[in-house]
Formats: structure tokens, sequence, C-alpha cells
């Protein structure tokens, strides 16, 4: 059907002009609002842009870039040769045509039923209280983060970057990271394997995920913390396991010593352990690496800062000591480098890879590549291992001074519990008082603290706090504890 076109006139009212608008925008917006409001007509003729030009006092070539524009967005159409003129089925009608009518309900709605899955999900409490003084867990020194360097990289990985870098790759991430990080496992953590091996992901969180949805189903015994990380709990509930809680001393978790339980997966923190801070010691490593061999369980090794060792060498971790691939082991750079980096890795047996790289590649394929790409220069140019070793220094002088304030202050009203890693530590509570009142005071000063109830399942603990000192200041230190000193007492 042929378009039909009117004569040209461009005779409407044209409001002013703002101070503050560009040219090009003004006249775009102009030519767009008489269109829509009837003004300009489908089929209608423009003005050439000499006319154009003359008649509004405008640079030919703002006149041009503006109509270029409308053509773009479908306002208006131009055959060579010819004038340009309003395009006869407005983007509007398109719009307009690809909304439903929208169904107005009477009365409630029948509620959408949940798969048992759904069911079984529970809200995770998150501690993101973005602008507390002090002592916020898991957060690690972001006031220390290299952001110059790691800018200039990120820079100069761009400009050279590649169709390859753009379009991304296989689900387990991008290759030269996970060479590097093989070789870095290596020497830190007694690790051998091969890239392989390596999968990327966005921290703790997805590795768990992943290897919950692979080896456990509904009905399956898994083996957990208790206390523990609240994610864990969550998710296996999730999956409809069946958790059996492990005790926690000061060596980490206390393997079972009921045989026959036969679960699938063993959820543990040797490095760190979480929330206690307890580091496993050889022996009990080794205790449970022959409980989980005889029993046939899997171990899902959460590195929790262990990177972050004040004193020693870190211990080799269970992949590393583990003869019959067994271990599944996870670590994280959002911890180690800045939270919303959402980075971290797992290193799966030789026998699970296919399984693993299946389940990636349905649940959401690959991560940002070109973050891969800028996280994988930062290792091999030596900045990760040189961040590593400052913070370690930052935050042992920082536990150092909480514990000197807490003795000065509150010396027999809050027991700090000495850790040889991490970022945070725990304070038994001396006075009686109620971890959940404290907790809710202290926030109203602006100081996070969390009670260690809120990570047990079934087991109880004595009444404590955790406190964090990774991401705190010397000064924050000191205003965050003179504060607690008087909600303590």
């Amino acid at each position: 059907m042929p378009m039909t076109r009117s004569r040209s006139t461009f005779e409407f009212a044209i409001s002013p002009r703002l101070s503050e608008e560009g040219r090009g925008d003004w006249l775009v917006e102009t030519i767009r609002s008489a269109i829509q409001s009837g003004k300009l007509r489908p089929g209608q003729s423009l003005p050439s842009t000499r006319e154009l030009t003359k008649g509004l006092r405008l640079a030919r070539g703002t006149i041009i870039s503006a109509i270029e524009r409308l053509k773009d967005e479908g306002y208006l159409k131009s055959i060579p040769g010819s004038k340009t003129f309003v395009a006869n089925v407005l983007p509007e009608k398109f719009l307009s045509r690809s909304l439903p009518p929208v169904a107005v309900h009477s009365g409630h709605s029948k509620p959408v039923a949940l798969s048992e899955y759904g069911k079984r999900l529970r809200p995770v409490r998150y501690y993101a209280q973005p602008r507390t003084i002090a002592f916020r867990v898991n957060l690690p020194a972001l006031d220390l983060f290299p952001i110059d360097l790691w800018t200039k990289m990120a820079a100069k990985k761009w400009r050279g970057a590649s169709t390859s870098l753009l379009l991304g790759g296989e689900p387990f991430g991008y290759l030269p990271l996970r060479t590097s990080l093989s070789s870095y496992l290596r020497t830190s953590r007694s690790i051998i394997c091969d890239p392989e091996q390596v999968l990327i992901t966005s921290g703790i969180q997805e590795a768990l995920d992943l290897s919950t949805r692979i080896l456990v189903s509904a009905g399956d015994s898994v083996l957990m913390e208790d206390p523990g990380y609240q994610v864990a709990f969550a998710g296996f509930e999730a999956a409809g396991a069946r958790i059996v809680s492990l005790s926690v001393d000061n060596e980490g978790a206390v393997p079972p010593t009921k045989a026959g339980l036969r679960a699938r997966l063993m959820y543990i923190t040797p490095g760190h352990q979480f929330p206690t801070g307890a580091t496993m010691s050889y022996r009990r490593r080794m205790q449970i690496l022959r409980y989980a061999h005889t029993e046939g369980t899997c171990i899902f090794e959460d590195d929790y800062d262990s990177e972050f060792r004040f004193e020693g060498s870190p211990l080799p971790a269970l992949h590393g000591l583990d003869s019959k691939a067994q271990v599944i082991f996870a670590g994280s750079f959002n911890k180690t480098l800045f939270p919303s980096l959402r980075l971290g890795y797992m290193v799966v047996p030789h026998g699970l890879v296919d399984a693993f790289k299946m389940c990636k590649s349905i649940s959401c394929r690959h991560h940002p590549w070109g973050d891969q790409a800028i996280l994988h220069a930062f290792i091999e140019e030596g900045h990760y291992v040189r961040h590593l070793r400052r913070m370690r220094k930052v935050y042992s002088e920082r536990l150092q001074l909480l514990a000197d304030e807490v003795r000065k202050h509150l010396e027999g009203a809050l027991e700090l519990l000495p850790v040889e890693a991490g970022m945070q530590t725990v304070g038994w509570l001396r006075t009686g008082q109620n971890p959940e009142d404290i907790a809710a005071l202290a926030l109203e000063e602006n100081v996070d603290v969390i009670p260690l109830s809120r990570y047990c399942y079934r087991r109880q603990v004595p009444p404590g706090l955790q406190i964090g000192f990774g991401g705190v200041d010397g000064k924050s230190i000191l205003q965050g504890v003179q504060i607690l000193a008087k909600l303590i007492s």
C-alpha cells in the first residue's frame, strides 16, 4: 500500500527552548510532541533541511541529526530524492497493539500453587546495614582496596577487547582465569587440580546450590556445622534434605560418632569456622576425611577466610589431603577483594565435572567474561597475592586493637575469642544480658553486631555476639567499643 503524503507545512506552536536543554534534544522533542498530539499528521511532509535551518535558526547539522533520530524511533520516513514525512503508522500503534487488555479482577484471586521446593523456602536474614560505624561481619577493608589500579587494568582490558571477550564462552568460565587459579591453589592450598576441574561461580552460595542440586535429593541426609552458615541451612531445607547437626569445638566441626547415616553431603568451614572462628586442626581434618571415606559422604569445603591467617602457614585444604576424590572445594573473591565483584570458584572431582558443567549451563550459562578477564590479569601480575599479604597485616592489627579496647572498656563483661584468621571474631557475654537486646540497641547507635544464636539450627550456644573487624578502621573500632561499653554492663 503506497504511503500518502500531504503538502509540506510546519505551522504549529513551538515551545521555547529551556536554557539547559540542548538544541538537538529540544528539536526532537518538539517534532515528536507535534506528531503525538496530531499537529503533524501521518503522511505530512516536513520542510527541507534548508527551510528548517532558515526558519528555526539552527545549524543544518543539528536539524539533520534530529531528523535521523526521529527516523530511528519510527516517527519519520523518507524516500531517496524526496522529502521527509511523518510515518503513516506511528510507534505508539505497535506498542498499543502488543499490550493485552488489562484484566479486572473482583474479589480475591486464587493463590498460585508452589512446588514442593517453593513450599520449603524460608527467608534468610542478610545484614546489609549500609552506614554502620562498626562491626559489620564478612566485610573486607574496602577503604584499602586498590581501586585506581583495578580501574586502570579494567580500562586496559576493555580498550583491547577482542570479539571473544565480548562473546563470552563455556559454562565453567574464562579458561585463563581457571588456569591461574589451578596454579594459585597448588601453591597456597596444596590442591592439585587441572583447569578443567575449576568452575567460576558468583560465590559460595552458587557453589553450594550447584552441589546440592547435583548430589542431594529430597529425604537425603546432609551433615552441617551447628552453629553454621544460615544460607546453607536454608538451601538444604529447600532441597528437602534431612539436616544432621555437627557440634563445633575449638578444633572446628566434630565428626559424627554414629555410623550408617549415609549422608550425601557434609558442609564444613575448616579454615575459619563460621561463625565461631575456630581453625580445624590437622588431626580433626584427618578424622573428617576418614569418616567421609567410610560412609561414602561427599564433603563441601567452604574455604572461608583461610587466606587471612595471621600466624604461620595455612593448613592444607581438605581437598589437598583427600585421597579418594570426595571433596568439593569452594572459594570466593567477594570477601578477599570486594563484595559486589560476585566472582568465586570451585574445584570439583573429575568424576563430577560433566554433571557440574551441564547444571551450570542451564542455571546461568557463565558469569561476566570481562570481569573474569580483569581478575585474571590482577592475579597474573601479582596484585592479588600482594593485596592478600597487605590485608593479613591490616586485619591482624585491627584485631589486636579491638582486643585491647575490649580489655580496656569491657573486661569481665565481654570475653573476646582469640582467632587465628579471618575478618571477625566472637565475644562471649558474661553479664547475663540477652544478645538480641544488645544487638538491637547497638544498631540504633549504628553499631552492627550479630547474636550468635541466629546461626544455630538445633544446638544452643552460650550468649555471644559476632563482631567484625576487617572492614572497620582504627577510629571506628575505638568508637564502636565505646558504644558497646555503654550497652553491656
